[in-house]
């Protein structure tokens, strides 16, 4: 597969052992920074989207606990590891590392062909009335860039959820992938929003 793409491909894997990729990419650098955005090549995405009415903030404590989670994509598109899910339930802290397994392909309901990548969390958000995190990419990731997600409790008691991203495909990945990419990343942000709303009516 390293001649058509350069991540990290995985066959006919259900992901149960991605914790050995934290330690086996630990040390491994971060491939975006702040200020790195110049040139060409960059996507730059928001979506604000009002998800419900909540007088009594109970739904934004849900939607808090659900994002320091990383409880968003639906997991027949995206599933995940982070160090925050080595075994104590706690919410995720900056400097978190999360494994990403990207389905591109399923057969049956069961995955076929995977992409895998690293991203760290950088900010988590908690306050009185808004929550989030972003991550940004780490060198075993297909995309450079950052990525990030909140919900805010306005005084009218409604809940809107922004998220924020902007990325590239990595200069090494060939550019005949860079449509598809792009036409992939859009979709999953739309398939999370949605996943997302459906969780916190659930």
């Amino acid at each position: 597969m390293r001649i058509l793409t350069t991540a990290t491909t995985n066959w006919f894997d259900d992901g149960c052992c991605d914790v050995k990729y934290l330690d086996l990419w630990r040390n491994t650098p971060l491939s975006f920074t702040s200020g790195q955005t110049n040139g060409f090549g960059w996507h730059t995405d928001r979506h604000d989207v009002f998800l419900l009415n909540d007088p009594n903030g109970r739904i934004f404590q849900k939607a808090a606990n659900l994002l320091l989670r990383y409880q968003f994509y639906p997991d027949t598109m995206l599933s995940h590891y982070g160090d925050f899910d080595l075994g104590n339930g706690r919410p995720m802290q900056v400097g978190d590392r999360i494994v990403q397994r990207i389905h591109l392909a399923r057969l049956f309901g069961r995955p076929l062909l995977d992409v895998i990548g690293l991203t760290e969390v950088t900010q988590v958000i908690v306050e009185p009335r808004r929550r989030g995190f972003a991550y940004a990419t780490a060198v075993p990731h297909v995309e450079q860039g950052q990525w990030s997600v909140q919900v805010l409790w306005n005084d009218n008691g409604d809940l809107t959820l922004t998220l924020n991203a902007i990325s590239r495909p990595a200069p090494q990945e060939p550019t005949r992938n860079h449509s598809i990419m792009r036409f992939l990343q859009k979709k999953a942000h739309q398939a999370g929003i949605a996943h997302f709303k459906k969780l916190l009516l659930s």
